[in-house]
């Protein structure tokens, strides 16, 4: 099984056409291949030319091989060697050998000698080269990983320690444990200089499988945040489970390496993905300065990791920077937390400074709803009533009508008796008072009548009225009211509305009874009008000459409970109750009025209200 993966490995190296060995060697004579040897595998390259291109001021710089020992033999002297040549002590990870021509000019030949426990890694992007400026290589092959490491476990502490009670335990924990795994991965890949004493193979395991916790927990923290999906989520956590286990039961350097190898284009979607869902809410809702730390931060990571794939995978001879795109990575993230916390903390002290105002302007509403629901309540409490009165209404005008009946069947018999018995002298008097009788049975009738079609008795919900007859009934109810007022009726006897009676009663009722009671006491007129619009509507006018009213009382006069009547002699509940009913019938009220001058009131209701959509839902 273990040579299968290698197999995988080597042969994933091979499909990207890498060489093992650079075409040009130059000056250096080699063999031309990379042997195996008890320890990995080795490549040797001499030359005997160092004097023409070594001068005292330069040195000779190795070609980064990754896992890799190095030795230089000045003749057969050893003048250089990087690491332990068994790997059982741990080695910098990336280090070029740098030797000072000062060292060799005496020397008549070169033997470079170099050793990888990894056929992965048996690689080389070129051969020894000379260079003035040595230093360079020093610092980011090595002292940039162990100043990474420190900035990354400095982090990490910091997250614990500011975030910890300011944002939920699942985030600090992301942040920091990924801090913390990347510093690991960053002083392990300089182990040697920080005296670590563990194996080779060890430590590389161990700096892998911290690498990718660190991304895992970079992905984690995205992913809490709903930036990333849940399919390229899950693809990347089952790829990290892959490779970790790989990682830590592989038995050699390449199965550790193809365990690396397996998260990396899942971790690259995942990052790309963060990228292009920033960019594109940036785009929608505008770049924030949030959203601009969140895009450098994961810009910084992809970068380095591309920078990274490309030199492991031996398609590019660069520096490696995992270490320090880590730490731009995870600094830029933490100051986009620390601004997401303080503007959470802005708004709550915005939201304490306001809750006074607030506070009140909610109880004003409050108050405001609750006079609503009083009124609403009335408003039913009112609506029983007169449901109720209409009621008993009716079963009096029932009972008066039967009592009315036994007097009208018995008077026309009373008369004829009486008027066979009595002395001509007193005929013409009993005449006048049988005639009284008549009138006045032959009134409680009307009034009786009247009454019934107020109240709606044995009526349907909806049906087709006489308006005129609606009015004189509301006329003859109020006839005591009115008996002092000219009233006229401009109503043709054809005219029928469909509609609720009960409802229509209640309209011409109230505007009758409002209108009669601010007519002076000599002179009152009211003119009650009826005809069909153009557009097919009903249009009813009610006037009166009256005292009139100001702008304020108009703009109130459909409010319930208000009156300008003295106390005990209104409800406020009459133009109340007349604009329910014509909204119920689908139609418009409006006022004409001025001081001194009287008011006009003017109603505009379909003249079917069952082919209205109101109606159909009533």
């Amino acid at each position: 099984m273990q040579d299968f993966l290698v197999a995988v490995l080597i042969g994933f190296s091979s499909l990207l056409g890498v060489e093992k060995i650079p075409k040009d060697t130059g000056i250096w004579k080699t063999d031309g291949i990379w042997s195996p040897a008890p320890e990995g595998w080795t490549f040797k390259a001499t030359t005997e030319n160092i004097q023409d291109i070594c001068s005292e001021n330069q040195s000779i710089v190795l070609p980064q091989v990754i896992h890799g020992i190095h030795r230089v033999y000045a003749d057969d002297s050893l003048v250089f060697q990087s690491g332990d040549n068994s790997f059982s002590s741990t080695s910098s990870f990336y280090e070029r050998g740098i030797i000072s021509c000062r060292y060799l000019s005496a020397a008549r030949s070169i033997t470079w000698d170099v050793t990888t426990y990894s056929e992965y890694f048996a690689r080389l992007k070129s051969m020894p080269k000379t260079a003035a400026n040595n230093n360079m290589y020093f610092f980011f092959d090595v002292i940039i990983n162990i100043a990474a490491g420190s900035c990354l476990l400095i982090m990490a502490f910091f997250s614990f320690l500011i975030f910890r009670g300011r944002i939920e335990n699942r985030y600090i924990w992301s942040l920091g444990c990924g801090a913390l795994a990347f510093a690991v991965y960053s002083f392990l890949s300089s182990g040697n200089y920080l005296g670590v004493g563990m194996s080779m193979l060890l430590t590389h395991k161990i700096a892998d499988v911290a690498v990718w916790i660190g991304s895992f927990c970079y992905v984690y923290f995205f992913r809490s945040f709903k930036v990333l999906g849940r399919i390229e989520f899950f693809s990347f956590s089952l790829a990290f489970a892959i490779g970790e286990t790989l990682i830590i039961f592989g038995k050699s350097a390449d199965v550790v390496q193809l365990g690396t190898t397996i998260p990396i284009p899942f971790a690259f979607i995942c990052l790309i993905s963060f990228i292009t869902h920033s960019v594109y809410l940036g785009f929608k809702l505008g770049f924030n300065k949030n959203n601009v730390l969140g895009i450098i931060s994961l810009t910084s990571f992809v970068i380095a990791g591309c920078n990274d794939l490309m030199h492991i995978l031996g398609l590019a001879d660069t520096f490696m920077f995992m270490p320090l795109g880590a730490v731009f990575g995870v600094f830029f993230l933490a100051v986009a937390v620390n601004e997401e916390i303080e503007k959470t903390y802005q708004q709550r002290d915005d939201l304490v400074a306001n809750l006074q105002s607030k506070v009140s302007e909610q109880t004003r509403h409050l108050s405001e709803a609750l006079d609503q629901v009083k009124k609403s309540q009335v408003d039913l409490v009112q609506s029983a009533r007169l449901a109720s009165l209409g009621t008993l209404s009716a079963g009096i005008a029932h009972e008066i009508n039967n009592a009315i009946n036994y007097v009208n069947g018995a008077v026309i018999p009373l008369e004829r008796k009486v008027m066979k018995v009595i002395p001509d002298a007193d005929r013409q008097i009993v005449e006048k008072l049988f005639g009284a009788i008549k009138e006045g049975t032959n009134l409680t009738v009307e009034i009786v009548r009247s009454l019934r079609n107020f109240t709606g008795l044995n009526q349907a919900k909806v049906k087709d009225v006489k308006v005129l007859d609606t009015v004189n009934s509301v006329l003859t109810i109020l006839k005591s009211k009115i008996s002092h007022i000219k009233v006229t009726v401009d109503i043709v006897p054809e005219l029928f509305i469909n509609c609720y009676q009960v409802g229509l009663n209640q309209i011409f009722m109230n505007l009758i009874s409002n209108a009669v009671d601010v007519l002076p006491s000599d002179g009152g007129q009211i003119n009650i009008s009826g005809h069909i619009l153009a557009d097919g509507n009903l249009e009813i006018r009610v006037s009166d000459n009256g005292c009139g009213m100001t702008d304020a009382v108009k703009n109130r006069i459909f409010d319930p409970f208000f009156t300008t009547k003295d106390v005990g002699k209104g409800t406020g509940l009459g133009l109340h109750i007349v604009q329910k009913e014509v909204e119920r019938h689908a139609g418009k009220i409006f006022v004409e009025s001025a001081v001194g001058k009287g008011t006009t009131f003017k109603i505009q209701i379909p003249i079917n209200l069952e082919s209205s959509s109101i109606g159909e839902a009533a």
